[in-house]
């Protein structure tokens, strides 16, 4: 299962959306992006929830999902998410 996923900053509102594969959605992975994780590096991981958005069986469904999401928040200041 892919699954879409927003990962929130309690602390700034600030977020990042991605995919990750997984067959438990609720794990502990927060995201690889670069500005996702110096967050999670300066306001430590209990500062931050994800919320599962969409679940995908095939992989290209989760990525266009993604992409569609990233492009509709490209100009949020609260987006921590680098491109599409």
């Amino acid at each position: 299962m892919f699954t879409v996923y927003k990962v929130i900053n309690t602390l700034n509102n600030k977020f990042y959306i991605g995919v990750h594969k997984t067959s438990n959605p609720y794990d502990t992975y927060m995201g690889s992006g670069l500005r996702i994780i110096r967050e999670i590096k300066k306001y430590g991981v209990e500062n931050f929830k994800k919320e599962i958005l969409f679940s995908f069986e095939e992989k290209e469904l989760a990525y266009l999902k993604e992409k569609e999401i990233v492009s509709h928040h490209k100009d949020n200041v609260n987006c921590l998410n680098i491109s599409e």
